[in-house]
């Protein structure tokens, strides 16, 4: 045990001493490592940029929503279950469900706007959206809806039975502006005299994580019971927009992982041309440690943690810089202003590129080992 301590003591020793005669060599590697995973990083988060802008302008447009009109002319408990309570319980998604009214429309300030109502064992997820306690029948106004409507107190009617409502303004972006493009009322389920012996419902599944996996997921569920009860309902989704941006992702994950072991392969060479002289100016003093017992391995292994510690300290480097720089590299290179990214969004491009830089550390001691094992008797004589 002694001895193995005084071995890695003197090999810590000779590797200060290295540096300090030569400090050509580490500055060399920790600045090339540097560099090019500086380059490295900024072009791969102009990948994941993109595509996020992507995913959030798709998110926008309702990417994340899944839309079904049933329109059976009988009541259908079963599929209506399915939906408002089956399908929430086995999937990370939020159902909002609407009856559209026998009453088609009510006039408010002459204008027709079409009413749904909403489900009350829905309520509970409306009302993170919605202030359904104080106003349970609430006109949802957008855009497009007639400028004559304002928001606050107003009357509608319906079948000439006048009611109370309060209309308010969806978010340009919300849930409500995605699906009632033109507005609507929402008004407590039966909570009119007016009956009808068609049910007609409407499913708004919000997926919370936004993938082509998990819309499928769900789809496919329902369609199952499709298929076995003989339900003709509407399904709208955006599940072929989502599959080929998991199309375009594939390939932009390749091209990624190619860029990233390409830029660790440079480092690579140039830590084996480097290791390689070190280890040659230095073989006479290694073949003489050799021949007092110092086992070949522990040279080898000397070589493998200095470049570790002088690409890892690099690399942990540009990280740090690009995340402190980034406004400015993506704005002024790829013109991308305003753009951020976080640690998480970007991890696994740097868990990857580091992977990469760790193999070519270790493949570039393969020279050295083949020169720390060979006879001393060549070596020495």
């Amino acid at each position: 045990m002694k001895s193995l301590i005084l071995t890695i003591l003197y090999l810590f020793k000779d590797t200060i001493y290295r540096w300090k005669e030569r400090p050509a060599s580490p500055l060399a590697r920790i600045f090339v490592a540097f560099f090019l995973s500086l380059c490295a990083l900024s072009f791969l988060a102009n990948y994941v940029l993109q595509t996020k802008m992507i995913q959030t302008e798709i998110k926008k447009t309702g990417g994340d929503l899944i839309l079904i009109n049933d329109f059976t002319s009988e009541t259908n408990p079963g599929y209506h279950n399915l939906i408002s309570e089956i399908i929430p319980s086995i999937y990370d998604c939020t159902v909002y469900s609407f009856k559209n009214s026998p009453a088609t429309a009510a006039l408010v300030k002459g204008k027709s706007i079409n009413i749904l109502e909403y489900d009350i064992r829905t309520s509970g997820r409306l009302s993170d959206i919605l202030p359904l306690k104080e106003h349970p029948k609430i006109l949802i106004t957008t855009k497009d809806t007639p400028a004559e409507i304002q928001p606050g107190p107003n009357e509608m009617e319906i079948a000439e039975t006048t009611f109370d409502i309060y209309a308010m303004q969806a978010p340009e972006e919300g849930l409500l502006s995605k699906v009632l493009f033109s507005g609507g009322i929402l008004i407590p389920l039966n909570s009119t005299d007016i009956v009808s012996n068609r049910d007609s419902w409407r499913y708004i599944i919000q997926v919370h994580e936004m993938t082509a996996e998990n819309i499928r997921n769900i789809t496919n569920t329902i369609a199952n019971y499709i298929r076995l009860d003989n339900s003709i309902p509407f399904i709208q989704s955006s599940l072929s927009i989502l599959k080929k941006m998991d199309l375009l992702l594939s390939n932009q994950a390749e091209c990624r992982a190619g860029f990233s072991i390409g830029i660790a392969f440079i480092v690579g060479i140039l830590l084996t041309a480097l290791a390689s002289m070190e280890f040659r100016q230095n073989e006479y003093v290694y073949t003489l440690m050799k021949s007092f017992g110092v086992r070949p391995i522990f040279l080898v292994l000397s070589f493998i943690a200095e470049n570790i510690f002088l690409v890892g300290a690099a690399f942990v480097g540009a990280i740090y810089a690009f995340l402190e720089l980034q406004t400015i590299v993506l704005g002024e290179f790829f013109k991308l202003k305003d753009a951020t990214l976080t640690f998480n969004e970007i991890q696994s491009d740097m868990t990857l590129l580091g992977l990469s830089l760790l193999v070519c550390v270790l493949v570039s001691s393969i020279p050295i080992a083949f020169s720390a094992y060979r006879p001393i008797g060549k070596v020495l004589k």
